[in-house]
């Protein structure tokens, strides 16, 4: 016990905000078996939420475990490195909540773009309403909600639902913030992006099984209609 002790705090900070993340994505796992149907707007917001979270997570870490191999454990000794994964957890996950928000609005919504873009909006910030600001992220969900808005205002709803169109975003955001060295990213980037290609994959089919979309689309717009 005494040699805990002797942890820096950052370090433990680090190491407890890699844990709830990991717990976070776990607890998403254990939702993907469950498999319970999408049949209400809050179902839905759970369906982004709890994919994108796990969708991000799991390509990460996998990719930082494949790069550093034996060290991984280790790796996570370094406060520098440990606070680099801390913000790219959440660079990843916001860019992965954006595109499943985009892509599920599209799937219930397609072919009303204002609606849609409702919708997107409210899966976005439903999914972050009661996150607590990270200490590696003091500013807040300000900007990515800015940035989230002006991409849903923008989008064009009519080729949404395209397969790997709206998963671009996220693809390149585990690219550019996993806190790999550029001499080695370099020869990873078609592999890394494969690694998250394939979970999108997983998770639109998913989507297309459990996805009630009369149901979700009729309580949306009875929503809209009361307010």
């Amino acid at each position: 016990m005494n040699e805990l002790r002797k942890f820096p705090k950052e370090l433990w900070e680090a190491l407890k905000q890699a844990v709830y993340f990991i717990f976070l994505a776990l607890r998403a796992l254990r939702f993907w078996h469950r498999e319970p149907p999408v049949s209400t707007v809050d179902e839905l917001v759970r369906f982004a939420e709890t994919r994108s979270k796990f969708v991000s997570q799991i390509t990460l870490y996998g990719y930082i475990k494949t790069r550093v191999g034996t060290r991984y454990v280790s790796m996570f000794e370094d406060e520098l490195f440990a606070k680099s994964v801390n913000i790219a957890k959440w660079e990843i996950y916001l860019a992965c909540l954006g595109d499943l928000s985009i892509y599920t609005a599209a799937k219930v919504i397609g072919n009303s773009p204002k609606e849609a873009e409702a919708l997107a909006i409210n899966i976005f910030d439903a999914s972050i309403r009661d996150e607590e600001v990270p200490e590696d992220r003091p500013q807040g969900f300000r900007e990515a909600t800015d940035a989230f808005y002006a991409r849903a205002r923008s989008t064009d709803w009519s080729t949404t639902q395209e397969g790997e169109k709206s998963f671009e975003p996220s693809l390149a955001a585990l690219v550019e913030w996993a806190p790999i060295a550029d001499e080695l990213k370099q020869y990873d980037v078609q592999a890394v992006r494969n690694s998250m290609r394939f979970k999108w994959k997983t998770v639109r089919d998913q989507l297309e099984t459990l996805l009630q979309v009369d149901s979700v689309c009729a309580e949306w717009r009875s929503r809209a209609y009361q307010g």
